[in-house]
């Protein structure tokens, strides 16, 4: 038994080498040069079809036969046609040189940054997805959009949030944020280190201490954090804090290869001249444009030292602030920036390989409605989330996931229990 696997790896082991004569150039005395140009000739015709038909690997490996039957030809027969044959590998060579490149180029897209600016109304919310498997969280929108937020982010594939930032203690950033520490695994938190004094506050952060093992960092302008090839700078606030709640929103640069985005929570013009003033190379390709494109914040000066390509901004449809201005659309105009709103396009996703990126466009938020068990009707529902109630025929109500429902036979009796109408 033993010397017939013996023989057997004998005789594999020499076709292997009879394999290997086979396949050299000029390997038998009848492989002349015309017959070893031919065949090239034919693998690069071949190769075109192939690459032509976008079976970029399939042609790859037939440029790479025809170079190495030409490269015999030059070396065993110097004197046949040496400039014909230095016209077919020159060619050859280009073609190998552009396959590459676009194998390149297509496995940079297999493991993309994804940029999710997620359709909150008014509010922000931004999921980032490194190629490494980095998850980010940039705030939660309002208290209500948990549902949503939720949805979506378990759509995206999100199991574990490695760092949920939250740029500023303003309702509308880390109000939903509370059932997203509840519903998902968080690693780091980091925060401006400014606080707010609103009851909604202060049960956001009741949940982020009852969470022992999630690390709660201030970020600092300086900070660095790196996720593989993509890199995380803070530029704002500094270690003294501003007065203004606003003027506390972390500024942040995320850079990957040739494209950079950058995402300002609310701040205005006072903190973004003062980030310009570290020193900090502004400009990138993407820019969330600060505070919803309130008037106080995209200071033209600022605006010029980012220099984006594109802007995206987070509204609310028919929101009762005005915005976007018309004095921050005006200046994204004249400065020939494409920019995309929540109000009208709903979420955007930009998918990046690092050169270049795309745009895509998942839709408007929905909402879903749950119905009302008859026992229930005319009955003020209330949200043990949110702490809001809702009168029987709102909207709103509808909305409530049963899980989260709690009923009173009043409005009254609701408040009593510590509802209230409305969440600030």
């Amino acid at each position: 038994m033993r010397l017939q696997r013996i023989n057997k790896l004998l005789l594999f082991i020499l076709v292997s080498l009879l394999g290997v004569l086979i396949l050299s150039p000029g390997a038998f005395s009848g492989d002349s040069p015309e017959e070893l140009y031919r065949g090239g000739y034919l693998q690069i015709k071949q190769a075109d079809k192939s690459f032509y038909e976008k079976d970029y690997e399939e042609a790859l490996a037939k440029y790479e036969s025809a170079e190495i039957a030409l490269g015999g030809i030059k070396t065993e027969y110097p004197e046949w046609s040496p400039e014909l044959i230095e016209v077919r590998l020159n060619k050859c060579r280009e073609r190998l040189d552009e396959t590459r490149n676009l194998i390149s180029e297509n496995k940079s897209w297999e493991h993309p940054l994804k940029i999710h600016f997620i359709d909150v109304g008014q509010g922000d919310s931004t999921l980032i997805q490194t190629p490494d498997g980095t998850t980010i969280l940039i705030d939660g929108g309002k208290i209500w959009c948990y549902t949503f937020l939720g949805d979506y982010l378990r759509r995206a594939g999100v199991e574990k949030i490695d760092y949920l930032m939250v740029s500023h203690p303003h309702g509308d950033h880390y109000g939903g944020l509370i059932k997203i520490l509840k519903s998902f695994k968080v690693d780091t938190i980091l925060v401006s280190g400014q606080k707010d004094t609103t009851d909604h506050y202060q049960r956001y952060m009741e949940t982020v201490k009852s969470l022992k093992e999630v690390k709660y960092k201030m970020a600092r302008a300086g900070d660095k954090y790196s996720f593989g090839d993509v890199e995380l700078l803070i530029m704002h606030p500094s270690s003294k804090l501003p007065d203004s709640i606003n003027d506390c929103s972390i500024i942040a640069k995320l850079t990957y290869g040739d494209e950079s985005f950058l995402f300002t929570g609310d701040a205005e013009e006072d903190a973004e001249l003062e980030a310009i003033g570290r020193g900090y190379n502004m400009k990138s390709t993407v820019l969330k444009v600060a505070h919803h494109g309130s008037r106080t914040s995209t200071d033209q000066y600022f605006l010029s030292r980012v220099s984006p390509e594109e802007a995206v901004i987070f509204v609310g449809a028919n929101n009762a602030y005005g915005h976007p201005t018309p004095q921050v659309l005006r200046r994204l105009k004249r400065g020939g920036i494409k920019t995309y709103r929540t109000d009208l396009d709903g979420t955007i996703l930009y998918i990046s390989n690092g050169k270049e990126h795309r745009v895509e466009l998942p839709g408007k938020a929905v909402y879903p409605e749950y119905d009302i068990s008859p026992e229930n009707q005319g009955k003020a529902i209330a949200n043990r989330e949110t702490l809001i109630y809702y009168k029987p025929r709102e909207e709103l109500a509808r909305r409530v996931p049963p899980d989260d429902r709690i009923y009173f036979e009043t409005g009254a009796a609701a408040e009593i229990a510590g509802y209230r109408r409305f969440w600030y």
